[in-house]
């Protein structure tokens, strides 16, 4: 990519996120709200979740999570006073299931089922009393009709399963159980930052958004019903529902890419998709730290002006690198230069100087990720409080992820950032609350939700 290489200074003030710079993209967030309300469908998706916990329920409900890479079952019990206790089971999707016919898959996805439903019954948890009712989280693309219905398009993520697409994915969990000889019903299927804000409310009833910010991120929130206007919601549906906001391929218009979100954005196989996930979560952080050491390597010496063996790979800086980074309070970086040193070949040591401007660009670009990852929430604060930053209530906003449960220090410059926002007014009455495992604690409230 032409163009001057900024210096570290002239990086920060590029990626610095204030002012006029933030006003524009909580505005931006806004305008995309209400464009994916009325006219685009891959953004403000329906979940068809119009009900949410008191916090008092209890019993024992299961939660199925099927991802890209691995397959999560869990038994949450809710206890009531808002708090829960998970016992869960994760494998790992052999690579011979990604293809061949979806009986296969979906027959060992319900011996899953099946070893953590023995293994809750071996401890005595009886789950007769609610019908052994499960939500599930499925991580693909699916065309939600009703909370139990959903309808399977293109897998991806190296999948190629025949007899899957347009079929209900519920249906075919359903008679893959039945094989199995288990008792369960599904009566909900939830995104996982759907799943998120019902964990939140479980737990605080001052919820009414999400946020997760991991590997990707994306938000949901409570919107009213009747300003879905792009598709027909049934006339006997509740007055509110959760909207799956899909904030991550929002922002093409008014984000302020640098430099180094073009050259990535440039190198990514979708080019154009998902800018404001490329530029905050934690599958691209590294990426973008990476590239401006390539820059840095070529035109300010950085390492003696030699990158590093094994640096020239796309990605191979990750997010939990960055954080090791981060939390090295050494005098002379022996945490850094151990981290470096372990995942790259260096000819020559690098100095402490090499070291400290690393430091630096890391702490740019994560800075940068929570102040934009605060900037979001607050439109979606916006979205409901039209007056915020002041605002007359409590508002809670449940939060999820790797990036924001264990990255050093990520959740306390989100809250700074947030209260940076609202400049002081009614700091107290907003706050981010982690739910780690909301995703799936979630989807089984969800389903005790409609069980009934």
């Amino acid at each position: 990519m032409d163009g001057p290489i900024p210096t570290l200074s002239e990086l920060e003030q590029q990626a610095t996120i204030e002012g006029s710079k933030l006003q524009e993209i909580i505005d931006g967030f806004l305008e995309s709200y209400q464009y994916g309300l009325t006219q685009d469908l891959s953004t403000m998706i329906p979940s068809y979740v119009s009900r949410l916990p008191t916090g008092k329920e209890t019993g024992t409900y299961f939660a199925l999570d099927l991802g890209g890479t691995n397959l999560r079952v869990a038994a949450v019990t809710l206890l009531g006073d808002g708090k829960t206790e998970v016992e869960q089971k994760t494998y790992v999707i052999p690579t011979e299931l990604k293809v061949g016919p979806v009986e296969n898959l979906f027959d060992w996805v319900g011996l899953g089922v099946k070893e953590l439903h023995d293994t809750i019954f071996s401890k005595g948890i009886d789950t007769s009393k609610n019908e052994m009712s499960m939500g599930v989280t499925f991580s693909f693309p699916i065309k939600q009709t009703a909370i139990n219905r959903g309808v399977v398009m293109k897998m991806g993520k190296s999948f190629d399963i025949t007899g899957l697409e347009d079929r209900d994915v519920v249906e075919l969990l359903q008679e893959a159980c039945k094989r199995k000889d288990i008792d369960v019903r599904i009566t909900a299927i939830v995104n996982d930052c759907v799943g998120v804000l019902v964990a939140g409310a479980y737990k605080d009833q001052n919820t009414i958004m999400s946020a997760v910010i991991g590997t990707g991120t994306n938000a949901a929130c409570i919107c009213q019903t009747s300003a879905i206007k792009k598709t027909e919601i049934p006339n006997n549906s509740a007055e509110y529902m959760i909207i799956n906001t899909e904030w991550s391929i929002m922002g093409t218009t008014f984000l302020p890419f640098t430099r180094y979100d073009k050259l990535l954005d440039e190198q990514s196989s979708i080019p154009g998709f998902q800018p404001f996930e490329k530029m905050s979560s934690g599958m691209y952080l590294g990426e973008l730290v990476r590239l401006v050491i390539v820059d840095y390597v070529k035109n300010f010496n950085l390492f003696g002006g030699e990158l590093p063996g094994g640096m020239e790979i796309q990605y191979s800086i990750k997010a939990i690198q960055m954080s090791e980074i981060e939390s090295d309070r050494t005098p002379e970086f022996t945490g850094i230069l151990k981290l470096l040193t372990k995942n790259f070949n260096f000819d020559k040591i690098p100095s402490i100087e090499d070291m400290n401007i690393l430091k630096e660009i890391v702490k740019i670009f994560t800075r940068r990720s929570s102040q934009l990852l605060a900037a979001a929430v607050a439109s979606l604060i916006k979205f409901h409080c039209p007056e915020f930053p002041s605002v007359e209530r409590e508002i809670r906003t449940a939060m999820d992820g790797s990036v924001y449960n264990h990255f050093h220090k990520y959740s306390f410059w989100m809250n700074k950032a947030l209260r940076d926002i609202q400049q002081n007014k009614e700091i107290k009455k907003i706050k981010l609350v982690g739910i780690p495992d909301g995703g799936c604690i979630g989807a089984a409230i969800t389903a005790m939700l409609y069980s009934h």
